[in-house]
């Protein structure tokens, strides 16, 4: 009987030991990277032609640049690699979004040819399961696809992560006088109240940012605590802190502040743009 039992107590640990073995690791789609010959032109095409925001490189390697893409996901460009890379249309980019006939309006304005799977110009390619899809080429010759699956059923987390991503391209912008960036976050019919008790709109959205800097010698940075996001559709509502840093020479705290902010987000032909927004001094 004692032998028996030893036996099913074996076979039960080995069972398990097995099971472990096989175990599927946890792994989620990261990123991914192309090899680029200029970092810079490739930058530029990908932000200008599919409104990419780019993220800081927190690799912190010269030569590298990083894009965010609307799931969470990011694409880095890599120019410290010399050699050559040849790819056919089998390698491609793929990119999805409820967008497809404002991306293809895009490249028309900006005269970069697209085609269907076979590689008819200017045609767009319906998939068995009737989504659309379009190819073309970035400056290095790889291959991008954009197709119609949309990103109406995003979840809502990722539509958060994607808004508070803008937040910090926001005060990424500012810290760097990066006024045209800082200018494409905001729709043309933004009305905001400000802490100046001004209520205005996006023409003179900048003003803040040179009365800031004006005869300043110190150095600035910021703080973001981030609080929450509120996802209505095509329409985000966040809230959150700014606090506003600045150092002399000497790296001690010379002035400090926190602003209480909200701006609400609107999805357009543009991508996501401010359209309207509070802020005061807390």
């Amino acid at each position: 009987m004692n032998k028996i039992s030893t036996l099913l107590i074996a076979m039960v640990f080995t069972a398990c030991l097995h099971a472990q073995e096989n175990k599927a690791f946890k792994i989620s789609y990261n990123h991914l990277a192309l090899s680029v010959k200029d970092v810079n032109r490739s930058a530029d095409f990908y932000r200008s032609i599919l409104m990419l925001p780019e993220i800081t490189n927190r690799s912190a390697i010269e030569g590298i640049r990083w894009f965010a893409l609307s799931d969470g996901s990011e694409l880095h460009l890599i120019s410290v690699i010399k050699e050559n890379v040849v790819t056919n249309k089998a390698v491609h980019v793929g990119l999805t979004t409820n967008e497809f006939e404002s991306i293809i309006k895009r490249l028309a304005e900006l005269n970069i040819p697209y085609s269907d799977w076979p590689g008819k110009l200017n045609t767009v390619n319906i998939r068995a399961d009737g989504i659309k899809q379009i190819f073309f080429q970035d400056p290095d010759g790889y291959w991008v696809e954009v197709n119609s699956v949309g990103e109406a059923s995003l979840p809502a987390e990722q539509i958060k992560n994607e808004i508070w991503q803008l937040e910090e391209n926001y005060w990424k912008y500012v810290k760097e006088k990066d006024f045209n960036s800082y200018l494409n976050l905001w729709d043309e019919n933004f009305i905001g109240y400000p802490s100046t008790n001004k209520i205005g709109g996006k023409k003179h959205i900048t003003n803040w940012i040179t009365a800031m800097f004006k005869d300043r010698k110190d150095s600035f940075n910021y703080e973001l605590t981030r609080h929450i996001e509120n996802v209505f559709g095509d329409i985000v509502i966040v809230l959150y802190d700014a606090t506003q840093i600045w150092k002399n020479e000497k790296g001690e705290v010379v002035e400090q502040y926190t602003f209480k902010l909200t701006h609400t987000w609107k999805k357009t032909d543009n991508g996501w743009l401010i359209i309207g927004g509070m802020g005061a001094k807390k």
